[in-house]
């Protein structure tokens, strides 16, 4: 059991309501919730049998202040913190150093490598934890408290994490632009996107199983020029499809064959 019996939520976004509920139906006591929107905080403080928390810099009576805010509010919304808390002071970013948490409190990352909205069923025993701490103490207690949803714990430095989470992107967010466009082409050929359903499934499988750059396919890796050239053609010259298409050819081709493109 974790050290960290008590919680306060400190922005009421999709992480909170995530993350949140999920520690909240494991029986941890989410002490209270702020943000600056008045209704969405009331909606979430209700939800986890939860107050609001009026004004950042009283104190929270809370074992642990977890910062589910953007980034680039990290900072600004610890240095609002009253410094006679007691909590450990908790962000849940991927790119956000551990520096970034401004005062005297004591410091701590808690980051679940998944991404979130508010209506999506997670299976949290298949979510990463990536922790980070000041010492070894709130480094268990973190674990403890991960351990409740998932056995998936790493720990790991803020460069380390920053790493991953760059990783992420083109794993995540530039994948489904990928799979956005791919949509796009579909949809002036009047074809129903359903029908590369099957192929994304079998994609994300095939690299499961091993090295993504052993599962590479299509004209690129295998030298067809004359097919790069007509999907080239189809495109149509200066725009943002012909010009990714363009990059991204290059770099499977120049990866696949000694001879460049």
């Amino acid at each position: 059991m974790s050290q960290f019996e008590s919680i306060a939520l400190i922005g009421p976004g999709r992480v909170a309501h995530q993350l949140g509920a999920a520690l909240h139906d494991q029986g941890v006591t989410i002490e209270g919730v702020y943000g600056r929107n008045a209704e969405e905080t009331k909606k979430l403080a209700d939800k986890l049998d939860s107050r609001v928390i009026v004004n950042l810099s009283d104190v929270i009576q809370a074992d642990l202040i977890l910062l589910t805010v953007s980034d680039d509010a990290v900072a600004e919304v610890s240095h609002q913190l009253n410094r006679n808390n007691k909590g450990l002071v908790v962000h849940t970013s991927g790119a956000v150093p551990l520096s970034a948490i401004e005062g005297p409190n004591r410091r701590a990352v808690f980051y679940p490598l998944q991404s979130f909205s508010f209506d999506k069923h997670i299976i949290w025993e298949n979510v990463p934890f990536c922790l980070e701490a000041e010492n070894d103490e709130d480094l268990n207690g973190l674990g403890g408290l991960a351990e409740l949803l998932s056995q998936r714990i790493h720990v790991l430095s803020s460069d380390q994490r920053k790493s991953l989470h760059l990783a992420a992107v083109f794993a995540n967010n530039f994948a489904n632009l990928m799979f956005e466009l791919s949509e796009d082409l579909l949809a002036k050929a009047e074809i129903d996107r359903s029908i590369l359903h099957p192929l994304i499934l079998e994609t994300a499988n095939t690299v499961l199983m091993q090295s993504a750059n052993l599962s590479q396919t299509g004209p690129a890796a295998r030298g067809d020029k004359k097919t790069i050239e007509m999907h080239r053609e189809l495109l149509g010259e200066d725009n943002s499809y012909r010009e990714i298409y363009d990059r991204l050819t290059n770099e499977i081709y120049n990866r696949s064959h000694e001879q460049k493109l």
